[in-house]
């Protein structure tokens, strides 16, 4: 007959061998050339070679000297496993008033700190209605007919703002 074990290390390396087979990789962001980074000096390179060597920045620092960051990042996922962040590669360039490269510095996945994410919620002011409150308090709120506020769809006097029942 069957050997039970030998169907069981079979099972095994087929699920190991197609879930391996299901890697699927995705590249974002600046592709890393080592050598157009290198060209890049800091005190002679300026902004205009920056943009022609290694084209637009991915970021631009919002505050203080003018800093810009290229980016880029490989994820692999398995079949039915969470994506994983494989490399990831960044690439701070700083100038200074007259436009010219101050500093380059580069960043790896090793360089980044993983953050913890607080998963407390901010309770709202006012009052906390439940399921049939929310459903119920709107009994009772509707517009009489006579009304001058009331909703007439495009009917009787028109709306001031010239949309029907606006």
């Amino acid at each position: 007959m069957f050997d039970m074990k030998k169907i069981l290390h079979c099972l095994c390396v087929a699920s190991i061998m197609l879930s391996a087979a299901c890697v699927n990789t995705v590249t974002r962001g600046h592709l890393q050339e080592d050598e157009t980074i290198s060209n890049i000096k800091a005190g002679t390179t300026t902004r205009a070679e920056v943009a022609k060597q290694l084209g637009s920045p991915s970021s631009e620092s919002s505050f203080g000297n003018r800093t810009w960051y290229y980016i880029s990042m490989v994820k692999q996922s398995r079949a039915v496993w969470n994506q994983k962040v494989t490399e990831e590669h960044t690439l701070e360039i700083a100038f200074d008033t007259n436009d010219v490269v101050s500093s380059v510095k580069e960043y790896t996945l090793t360089d980044g700190k993983q953050i913890e994410l607080v998963k407390r919620t901010t309770p709202s002011e006012g009052q906390q209605l439940g399921f049939f409150e929310q459903i119920f308090a709107n009994l009772g709120r509707f517009n009489k007919k006579d009304d001058a506020t009331s909703n007439n769809h495009g009917r009787g006097t028109p709306s001031p703002t010239g949309y029907p029942g606006r």
